[in-house]
């Protein structure tokens, strides 16, 4: 379960998942199952999901797709959103319960056709140049320019030290220096340091088209427990 990153570029899937699925062994025997969460589209990470497991000798038995809050909706259907979300959930509960296999909720075959090659061409080019620009490294490939992007956060002077930024990130990539949080060029681009900081001194050119917000019944406790 995790949710859609870099949906222009040739996956979608997050470094860390796909690491992870790297090193598992014996998916052949294995219901493996995925639930990725997106804003808006998920792109073809379900498909490309499909190839990274099956490249390990496993089968993905089925994909969904959960469309998380959008900030751009009235309240009305935002609140119609999440009633969906909860019926969907309910559903997925069934079917992997139930194991059943070959439900892979990819693009329909006009998307594939007409619209996904539009799209690639397009907003690929755009959001590798955006990439390069963040990391300052122009010659590097796409996998290692996101765990660069990193060098672009900026700390302002309402930062505390309290070091919540490096108790929250999923990879430990940020250490404090002299009470300053320093990045260590191995990020994620998840975003968790700059939505959990209490103070919102984390900013910078990465973030500079997103909002702080997280779950509403997601609590600083909830996150902090994840990295026992």
């Amino acid at each position: 379960m995790f949710p859609v990153y870099y949906a222009t570029n040739d996956s979608g899937v997050p470094l860390i998942i796909h690491k992870f699925i790297q090193k598992l062994e014996n998916l052949n025997s294995k219901y493996v199952f995925a639930v990725v969460t997106c804003g808006s589209m998920p792109g073809t990470t379900i498909e490309n999901l499909a190839k990274i497991v099956k490249f390990q000798g496993g089968e993905l038995a089925a994909g969904f797709t959960v469309k998380m809050k959008n900030e751009t909706l009235s309240q009305e259907k935002q609140d119609k959103a999440l009633a969906y979300q909860k019926e969907k959930l309910d559903a997925i509960c069934k079917y992997v319960l139930s194991r059943k296999r070959g439900r892979l909720e990819t693009r329909g075959i006009m998307r594939k056709i007409v619209l996904a090659p539009l799209l690639y061409f397009a907003i690929k080019p755009v959001f590798s140049r955006r990439y390069r620009k963040l990391s300052g490294s122009p010659s590097l490939p796409f996998s290692e320019l996101i765990t660069e992007a990193d060098r672009s956060f900026r700390v302002n002077e309402k930062c505390s030290g309290c070091g919540i930024c490096v108790q929250v990130c999923p990879v430990s990539n940020i250490k404090l220096v002299d009470g300053r949080p320093v990045w260590q060029h191995h990020c994620e681009t998840c975003l968790a340091c700059y939505s959990w900081c209490p103070q919102a001194a984390i900013g910078g050119e990465i973030v500079s088209y997103n909002t702080r917000h997280h779950h509403p019944k997601v609590k600083l406790t909830d996150m902090l427990k994840t990295k026992q």
